[in-house]
């Protein structure tokens, strides 16, 4: 009898090992998806950031060449509006939003799934 208690408490902590492991791969899987997401965000801001204030260098820039107060800024703007019209289309022939092939791949390497597992 006191050898089936302890296979039974053997078992029993086996158990709890083994949900402790899976709860720690999940935590650590988890926190490096979230560490490429705020790495990503971190990153656009700066690019953005960059897109904004060289908008506004090449605006004075062209209002000095052009010799007037608010041309540059006009030309700078709709050069902004034809990009975004430009990759709007391209976004909506694609019928994919930007980025997502890149959150795909960080999402199949860090849980690491094969493709066959999607058939």
């Amino acid at each position: 009898m006191e050898s089936l208690n302890d296979i039974k408490d053997n078992l029993k902590s086996i158990f709890q090992d083994e949900v402790k492991l899976y709860t720690l791969k999940g935590v650590e899987k988890s926190s490096l998806f979230l560490g490429i997401i705020a790495t990503f965000f971190i990153v656009m801001i700066f690019i953005l950031l960059g897109i904004v204030f060289g908008s506004i260098a090449l605006a004075k820039y062209l209002n000095l060449k052009l010799g007037h107060d608010i041309m540059g800024y006009w030309i700078v703007a709709a050069g902004d509006i034809v990009l975004a019209a430009i990759l709007l289309i391209w976004v909506a022939k694609r019928k994919v939003p930007l980025l997502t092939s890149l959150f795909v791949r960080s999402i199949v390497s860090i849980f690491k799934i094969s493709e066959d597992e999607d058939q």
